[in-house]
């Protein structure tokens, strides 16, 4: 294939010489802001014109350069060979320019406002935004991801800007709660600073030591091997995997950490759970086993292979809202069932109530957010134990997760025992453990 060269010529052109025709460019952007950027630094890269002035690519440049009132130019004169040429030249101008990636653009925006400071001991953020025509926001998040970026280079391997701003988020927060747990820690083994001096109160540090040893790091199986058969456990709030790629029905970074269970190792997983609850559990006990639904036929047949008896009937946790990554071949999943299953013969507690529980998910922002991908309201669960346990009953949680059942239970009054094998979850379980028990205290101290 023969190289085409052209021979361009870089000049000077008056404005009122240039001719406009008809152009595939309809929507110029912001044009305020360039001819701001124009009537200070100039025009930076040059337009580009036919041999008989027409304009081929730079309309955003010309027209900015026109209402400003400038006499001249400076374009790139090039040769064409008829309309085609003309077209392909607009149309590569604007599909092959090259925008700065979020990177680039971050560490950009951090140099220049470095520069300037370096000039100038009182510049400023607000400034940086002025002169280079962004909201200060943005500019503000440029310098953090700079910042953030060469602290911690692994996130130059973010796709987006947003990506990576969620990222930074996620480590800001585990570093919140690796620090609040390290002094709750200190407060708990420090016995002798009183509460008035900053200490712990006898009643959080004897919650929070019954809490650590409630909520066992350990897989699920070595947990329940060390327990004995037919226990004194009245209720099973079992909350396994779902044997699916989690990531492919949540959003959000919680679920990439969440440890799944393969599809191939379901079907066996399911047996040894089941027999192995059914093993550990009171001669009269409730158990609610929350399911996926793909997996529906398995999960009950496994359940009743382990002689659980099981109601045809799923019960349903209706969230009122949901999610879906295919909307638009996917309704939003609204709901999440599970089965009730009973060994030995124990009674509900409050008798004819419907098998739907209309209850809002945890928040995803503010105080009470949610942060295990799938953690339950407390509200939920203890609106369970009022239905399947009378007085103060032994509950076993197989999966601990975010801890809310446990905490659920401290509530209700019950005592409680959970396994997971994550240990990410736990530090901030105990953190909120010791905010329930807070309240709690100043409740009663209100009464009295």
């Amino acid at each position: 294939m023969e190289l085409v060269k052209h021979k361009d010529k870089l000049k000077m052109v008056n404005i009122s010489d240039i001719t406009v025709d008809s152009r595939y460019r309809e929507d110029l952007g912001d044009i305020e802001g360039l001819m701001a950027s124009i009537a200070e630094k100039g025009v930076i890269q040059p337009i580009t014109l036919s041999s008989d002035l027409k304009l081929l690519a730079g309309c955003r440049r010309y027209t900015s350069s026109k209402n400003l009132g400038l006499k001249q130019i400076p374009a790139l004169i090039r040769d064409i060979e008829g309309e085609v040429d003309e077209r392909e030249i607009e149309l590569f101008e604007n599909i092959h320019r090259k925008s700065f990636t979020w990177q680039e653009e971050a560490n950009l925006v951090a140099e220049i406002d470095r520069l300037y400071k370096s000039k100038n001991p009182e510049w400023s953020g607000r400034k940086t935004a002025e002169l280079l025509d962004k909201g200060k926001s943005n500019v503000n998040r440029s310098l953090k991801l700079a910042s953030a970026i060469e602290a911690i280079p692994e996130l130059k391997d973010c796709k987006t800007a947003d990506e990576a701003l969620k990222s930074i988020q996620k480590l800001e927060r585990e570093a919140i709660v690796q620090e609040l747990s390290r002094r709750q820690a200190a407060s708990v083994s420090n016995t002798s600073l009183p509460a008035s001096q900053g200490g712990m109160d006898a009643g959080v540090r004897s919650a929070l030591k019954v809490a650590d040893a409630n909520y066992v790091i350990c897989d699920v199986f070595k947990g329940l091997a060390g327990m004995r058969d037919h226990s004194n456990i009245d209720f099973i709030e079992c909350d396994p995997p779902y044997g699916i790629d989690l990531n492919e029905q949540k959003s959000g970074d919680s679920a990439a950490s969440y440890k799944e269970v393969s599809r191939m190792e379901y079907p066996a997983f399911l047996k040894k759970l089941a027999n192995e609850l059914y093993r550990v559990a009171g001669k009269d006990c409730w158990m609610v086993f929350w399911f996926g639904p793909t997996w529906h036929s398995e999960v009950i047949k496994a359940l009743r292979d382990a002689n659980w008896l099981v109601d045809d009937i799923p019960a349903i946790w209706s969230k009122g809202q949901g999610q879906t990554k295919q909307p638009e071949i996917n309704l939003a999943r609204t709901y999440e069932p599970f089965f009730v299953c009973r060994k030995g013969n124990p009674t509900l507690v409050h008798r004819g109530v419907g098998n739907v529980f209309s209850n809002s998910p945890c928040p995803t922002s503010g105080d009470d957010a949610k942060y295990h991908p799938t953690q339950r309201p407390i509200t939920l669960i203890s609106m369970l134990f009022r239905i399947f346990i009378a007085g103060a009953g032994h509950v076993l949680v197989p999966f601990a997760g975010s801890g809310a059942t446990l905490r659920a239970a401290y509530k209700e009054g019950h005592q409680v025992l959970g396994f997971d094998l994550d240990d990410q979850y736990k530090p901030k379980f105990l953190l909120k453990v010791e905010e329930d028990t807070r309240e709690l205290m100043k409740k009663e101290a209100k009464q009295k």
